[in-house]
């Protein structure tokens, strides 16, 4: 009776038992399925972040900062003096630099304010006027010139549609008046005398072009003007040509100036052989006086015993300068008799 009870308790206790283990691995497959779930939810954000980080970089914006707090470093003494330190010097440093800006803003003012009185009460012929140079915007209808107007007017005759044949020089300003005084600057004589003669050199070239376009006033003004600096040119090179053997720089200039001054003469003095003989050659001699006295001194003697003379570079430019002056004098006013605008040949009509 007993061991049929014990068989029976025993029989009973296997389910029990095995119910139990199942419950077990049941609870554990669950955690463990939690835990890999968690585990891929931190792996997606770890993916998702690292993207997010490549995208960030690849576009050139700013990373995110990591918002989480790092470990909370203690104050020393010695930390904070090093920090009011360095506060105190950024801050002497930006009152230094508000100081510095708040006197140059005070100068500029200043400075802009005496340019416009100095420019309100400067006397008429020392103020700047701007002139319209060649190759620039077209005149408006409203500023065009009389002649101008009538050459356009309705019924005048011409041709609206032709084009102009040449560009129309800038008119000469007559308000500047003449010159009171000068800028005392470079104390080079030789430099100075260069720039007045390039200056006067470059205004009787315009006064030719503007003479040749049939604009006379402009021509004459330009010639006058070009005559002054060629003899301001003369008076700076006074004082190199008082030496004992001036230099051959100053030697030539000096018949430069002479020879535009002789062209400027024939133009507007009437300077000729035919009227004026006397006086024609004399201004012919004056202008040969210093290319022969560079060829005279400019010789370099060569050979083994030196008995071949040879001209120096200053030689061979004052020589040709006097040839080109001779050439000038002989056939400078040619003209064909023909004017070359007559010529025909057959078929012109056609075309």
């Amino acid at each position: 009776m007993n061991t049929t009870r014990l068989a029976a308790v025993l029989l009973a206790a296997v389910p029990f038992a095995s119910l139990c283990a199942q419950q077990g691995n049941d609870e554990r497959s669950q955690a463990e399925l939690t835990h890999v779930q968690r585990q891929l939810q931190q792996n997606r954000k770890q993916v998702e972040d690292l993207t997010d980080m490549r995208f960030r970089h690849d576009t050139g914006l700013p990373a995110e900062h990591d918002a989480t707090p790092g470990p909370v470093v203690p104050v020393t003494t010695e930390t904070r003096e090093r920090l009011l330190q360095e506060w105190r010097d950024q801050d002497a440093a930006t009152a230094s630099l508000v100081e510095r800006f708040n006197k140059a803003k005070a100068m500029v003012e200043s400075l802009r304010t005496e340019a416009a009185e100095r420019a309100r009460t400067a006397p008429r012929e020392e103020r700047f006027i701007v002139v319209p140079q060649a190759g620039t915007a077209q005149q408006s209808q409203q500023s065009r010139t009389p002649v101008e107007a009538i050459d356009h007017a309705p019924g005048s005759g011409a041709d609206p549609r032709r084009a102009p044949t040449a560009t129309a020089l800038p008119n000469i300003v007559t308000e500047l008046g003449p010159i009171r005084g000068q800028i005392h600057g470079s104390k080079d004589h030789l430099r100075v005398a260069q720039s007045l003669f390039k200056a006067g050199q470059s205004l009787l070239d315009r006064g030719t072009e503007a003479r040749a376009q049939n604009q006379i006033g402009s021509a004459d003004a330009l010639d006058a003007r070009g005559k002054e600096c060629l003899l301001r040119a003369i008076e700076e090179l006074k004082p190199l040509l008082a030496e004992k053997e001036p230099a051959f720089p100053a030697m030539f200039y000096l018949g430069r100036c002479r020879e535009l001054l002789f062209r400027c003469a024939e133009q507007h003095d009437g300077l000729s052989l035919v009227t004026a003989a006397k006086d024609y050659q004399k201004r012919e001699q004056e202008v040969r006086e210093p290319f022969l006295t560079i060829s005279a001194r400019d010789v370099a003697k060569k050979g083994q015993r030196g008995e071949v003379e040879v001209l120096g570079p200053w030689g061979m430019a004052a020589q040709a300068a006097v040839e080109h002056f001779r050439w000038m004098n002989l056939y400078g006013g040619y003209k064909p008799r023909t004017p070359i605008e007559s010529l025909t040949w057959p078929g012109e009509k056609d075309q």
